[in-house]
């Protein structure tokens, strides 16, 4: 595959940020600090766990909608979650539904919002692999899966991405990115190494304006391989921050 960008070194943080939303990024690492500095302080749970304590009492078993909407309604009112969030989140169904994905690989798992999303959608003979590199963030993931009744036809696999991706073996037809930001390019450039995209994929990345994804945007810009097309957005759970997502298809079997 041909690479027209010039590689960059890498960043000492996982992501560059964007000037177009130094704003909206300052504003989350502000938001974080006070976070852990009521954590650390013991002022209250992590958030990540008083979400799951939420989902736990207040969740209707079985139902994809209610635990959704009670993380929903955290990351609006209380503090910021690194979901896909619900705007842009109805963006990535509509993917999954216009692609008619049967094997779908997710980079990136956090709170398993983004993955709730991606299995309501999918029928019984489709599949979803996900990649979450924090074990406990993969472990209130699968409880949330487990109370929406989605387990089924799923997998979730903990460690980082360099290290699982080269043990997979099945080809996917989606791919959702959205996971640390200086890796969309390396990973989606390990997958087509190992020849695990099928043709006619679709390579769904969210965050491409919050942070800064140049080299990652312009590869699949640039690349005959991919059809690609921006979608502008407002950053998850707020109106006014900048952000997009980038969908390319990949047109050619590697």
């Amino acid at each position: 595959m041909k690479n027209n960008q010039s590689e960059r070194k890498k960043s000492a943080l996982p992501f560059r940020i964007n000037k177009q939303s130094f704003l909206g990024v300052l504003s989350l690492i502000f938001q974080e600090l006070i976070d852990r500095l009521l954590t650390k302080f013991h002022f209250r749970l992590p958030k990540e766990e008083e979400v799951l304590r939420r989902v736990r009492k207040n969740a209707i078993a079985n139902d994809p909608s209610s635990v959704l909407k009670i993380i929903d309604d955290f990351a609006y009112k209380k503090t910021f979650l690194m979901n896909i969030g619900d705007e842009k989140g109805l963006i990535l169904e509509k993917a999954i539904n216009d692609s008619n994905a049967k094997n779908i690989l997710e980079l990136g798992v956090y709170l398993g919002y983004s993955t709730i999303r991606i299995l309501r959608n999918l029928d019984n003979y489709s599949k979803l692999t996900s990649i979450e590199s924090n074990k406990k963030f993969a472990e209130i993931a699968k409880e949330h899966i487990k109370i929406s009744g989605l387990s089924e036809n799923h997998e979730l696999l903990i460690g980082k991405t360099t290290q699982i991706i080269p043990t997979l073996e099945e080809k996917f037809d989606f791919i959702f990115i959205d996971h640390w930001k200086d890796l969309y390019l390396e990973d989606l450039k390990m997958l087509e190494r190992k020849k695990l995209i099928k043709h006619n994929a679709w390579i769904f990345a969210d965050n491409v304006i919050l942070f800064n994804l140049e080299d990652y945007l312009g590869y699949v810009r640039s690349s005959p391989n991919y059809q690609s097309k921006f979608i502008s957005t407002k950053r998850e759970y707020s109106k006014s921050h900048p952000d997009g997502i980038e969908i390319s298809i990949f047109k050619d079997e590697i």
